[in-house]
């Protein structure tokens, strides 16, 4: 039974406040997921598409998990109107369950993203990579914390109830030991994981181009785009990993830490485009589109991509030397 204290946060301002904060959110959140899924679509149905086939289902599954996720908010919403959770507690674990699935896919695909450059960039293993086998089991890795999950509770012969029968709030931490574990995880070792993958490929490839004596601009330019993806990563991560560490007394604390634990849900599009160059260009195009000048801005940006494409070729070649 969870044990939250309605003192002093069953404020009923307090309340719209956030289904307020929560509605702001929810339209962007759903235009930016949904514009980068009509951008790897449109890349994919074109004639010169250069994402990778498995680059390609990262993205596609780390936007679909986060638009399932936002497709939950009204019913949070629904509830923090109310200032109750008033669709039962079936419902609320169904809840629950899948933004906890949903969010920890995403995050877990835009990091295997990383995984497979690190793997074809450091280690050589660009066949693996590209192997289907391979693929199918980054794909269905994020099911396994939740049939750990699972495990132990059943093991334990308990599950966690996470409505709340006294006030009727429905939450994802409360007395949830598990899920607290799997955060833990995901905070200490995950994030640290993928800044160590980021400073290792700039590693190699800053050495590659001073054996061969080439410029290091374009690696310059890599460390900036790492190091931003690395600050929205953790910026995203961190605060509400932390809150959600903590024991929390009060619906209001209850209601930030779900609030600070949806921001991924708008960083990861944007860090997609940080990661893909092509993607990027795909969205450049579907914004510039008009009858008159797409012609000029696809020839622009195919010339841009046949430079970037040389100059990671060579980078590629040198390193697998």
């Amino acid at each position: 039974m969870n044990e939250t204290s309605s003192s002093p946060c069953t404020v009923s301002n307090y309340l719209s406040l956030c289904a307020s904060s929560k509605l702001l959110l929810l339209v962007p959140g759903f235009g930016l997921n949904i514009f980068i899924l009509l951008s790897l679509v449109s890349s994919l149905l074109g004639r010169r598409s250069k994402i990778k086939k498995n680059v390609a289902m990262f993205i596609l599954g780390s936007t679909s998990c986060n638009l399932v996720n936002l497709s939950l908010w009204p019913l949070t919403i629904h509830w923090q109107q109310h200032g109750r959770w008033l669709l039962g507690a079936r419902m609320c674990d169904v809840m629950v369950g899948a933004k906890h699935l949903t969010s920890s896919a995403s995050f877990q695909y835009i990091s295997f993203i990383t995984f497979s450059i690190y793997l074809t960039v450091v280690c050589g293993w660009g066949p693996l990579v590209n192997s289907r086998v391979f693929l199918a089991l980054q794909l269905i890795f994020p099911l396994l914390p939740v049939g750990l999950m699972e495990l132990i509770e059943w093991i334990q012969g308990s599950s966690v109830d996470h409505l709340d029968p006294v006030n009727l709030t429905c939450f994802s931490f409360i007395n949830d030991e598990v899920m607290r574990i799997l955060l833990m995880v995901k905070t200490a070792l995950c994030l640290p994981l993928s800044l160590y993958f980021y400073a290792h490929i700039l590693h190699t490839i800053v050495l590659s181009a001073k054996r061969t004596q080439r410029s290091q601009r374009s690696n310059v330019h890599l460390a900036k785009v790492f190091s931003l993806i690395s600050l929205i990563t953790f910026t995203a991560h961190v605060p509400g990993a932390v809150f959600a560490l903590m024991k929390h007394t009060s619906v209001c604390q209850e209601m930030v830490r779900d609030f600070l634990l949806d921001l991924p849900l708008l960083s990861s599009p944007v860090i997609l485009l940080c990661m893909n160059k092509e993607l990027r260009n795909q969205c450049l195009l579907l914004l510039r589109r008009n009858p008159n000048n797409d012609s000029v801005n696809t020839k622009s940006i195919s010339n841009t991509d046949g430079q970037h494409k040389k100059l990671s070729t060579v980078e590629t070649d040198k390193i697998q030397r």
